[in-house]
């Protein structure tokens, strides 16, 4: 009887328990052949990237300084910059009341991340419905691009300063 008490204990707790099979780690993360064939069969055309270039310390500032004069409609000139925790981060006083406004910026490929800084950090501007900020350098000038979460665009150009 003890016995058919253990078994029925066991069948109940394994009736329990989710069975359905878990991916293996090789399995949870395709290839980047396996991605392209699947592109492939849904018809997706690849497209070429443009690798973005290694920016110099200064150039990435003076990307950030662009960019956040755009969202915010201030110059890049009254802008300073510093490194701060692996991001660049841009404060300036506002002309009309002296405020001190900071924002940390990142560049990952050609696209710039923000965060507005307060007392403590912001959210980074990376969800779904948040714009997207790409740019390009081109000689002495930055080019802004703004994709929006309903399609439409906006473009700029900033001085690389």
């Amino acid at each position: 009887m003890r016995k058919a008490g253990t078994i029925a204990i066991v069948l109940a707790l394994s009736a329990c328990s989710d069975s359905t099979p878990q991916p293996s780690p090789q399995e949870a993360r395709p290839s980047a052949a396996d991605l392209a064939r699947a592109d492939a069969d849904m018809g997706v055309v690849p497209t070429k990237v443009e690798p973005a270039k290694l920016l110099t310390p200064a150039e990435t500032a003076s990307v950030c300084k662009a960019a956040i004069a755009e969202l915010f409609g201030h110059s890049p000139k009254i802008m300073k910059t510093a490194p701060f925790g692996g991001v660049t981060r841009v404060l300036y006083r506002r002309p009309d009341d002296g405020k001190l406004w900071t924002n940390d910026c990142k560049l990952q490929g050609h696209q710039i991340m923000w965060r507005s800084v307060d007392v403590i950090p912001g959210r980074w501007r990376d969800h779904p419905a948040d714009e997207v900020l790409t740019f390009k350098v081109k000689g002495k000038t930055v080019e802004l691009l703004t994709t929006y979460s309903d399609g439409s665009t906006a473009s700029a150009k900033q001085p690389l300063l």
